[in-house]
């Protein structure tokens, strides 16, 4: 197994058909860096086919080139939103959808999520779906004071929420992503409300894992004190940590079906983290 390739076997439940357009969706989650190659990021994110796009590390001129892609049908973002937020060139968050969905946007203005979070509740023939993007404060620098802050307000709104949530997350950390959650490390005590084993929602990867508990002892073979997966390099080039700071988050009643860490592919294409991809099914 290579250690910086994953891919999750499809496994789909007894009777659900291969896709429906309602009750099963590919959601692609990506730290774009900013998006400095446009033109590749692009055509990686659109050899995903997702339904549903979820960026973070997003500046006007990359979520204009999203825009202007045509890709996808809806696209929400921290700038087209958040007029005060223009003067940034990066740092924000994306959300684009096929025109399946009929979209609501929320926004967190007034806390310390708006700048880093975008949220928006889709509609369609009676399911309702809440989608959400977070780009959390690194550890070093202002970032490390924002942190606290930042996941305490997180967990609190996702506890608001009450339709099925899919959340795509860049959230630099856990510092030691264990395969035992209570295990794992974090920069600071409140990651565990939003990453820990008690948070609201559930992280897609381990869901996965145990579902197939094989493949989680195949990955433990070679990592026993994890990550579960490549999304990020921590240190310095020829001294570094393998961590996985991205995943895709769902509420309880969402099913994992395949799982996709796609480090490679999105490192050669410009970003410095995986391309996270999930296919799910809706309650």
């Amino acid at each position: 197994m290579s250690s910086l390739e994953y891919t999750a076997p499809v496994f789909l439940p007894e009777g659900c058909p291969q896709y429906t357009a309602c009750m099963n969706l590919r959601i692609a989650s990506w730290n774009v860096r900013g998006m400095p190659r446009p033109a590749d990021q692009l055509r990686l994110l659109a050899e995903q086919q997702a339904d549903v796009v979820l960026l973070q590390d997003v500046g006007p001129t990359a979520a204009r080139a999203v825009t202007e892609s045509h890709l996808w049908s809806h696209v929400f973002d921290t700038w087209s939103l958040r007029a005060a937020a223009t003067a940034a060139r990066r740092g924000g968050c994306l959300i684009a959808t096929t025109d399946d969905w009929a979209p609501a946007p929320l926004v967190a203005d007034g806390s310390p999520l708006a700048p880093r979070l975008v949220a928006a509740t889709f509609t369609r023939s009676g399911a309702t779906l809440t989608l959400a993007s977070c780009y959390a404060p690194t550890n070093t620098g202002q970032g490390r004071k924002e942190r606290h802050a930042c996941f305490t307000s997180l967990a609190n709104w996702l506890r608001t929420v009450r339709s099925p949530l899919v959340l795509g997350m860049d959230a630099n950390g856990p510092r030691i992503d264990h395969p035992d959650i209570d295990q794992s490390g974090w920069w600071t005590p409140e990651e565990a409300l939003v990453l820990g084993g008690e948070a609201q929602t559930a992280d897609a990867l381990r869901l996965w894992y145990a579902d197939h508990p094989a493949e989680l002892t195949r990955r433990r073979r070679y990592y026993p004190d994890g990550p579960l997966a490549d999304s990020y390099h921590r240190g310095r080039k020829g001294k570094f940590v393998r961590c996985r700071y991205d995943s895709i988050r769902v509420s309880p009643d969402i099913n994992v079906t395949h799982v996709h860490y796609l480090y490679d592919k999105a490192i050669q294409a410009g970003s410095d983290h995986a391309l996270v991809v999930a296919e799910v099914t809706l309650p």
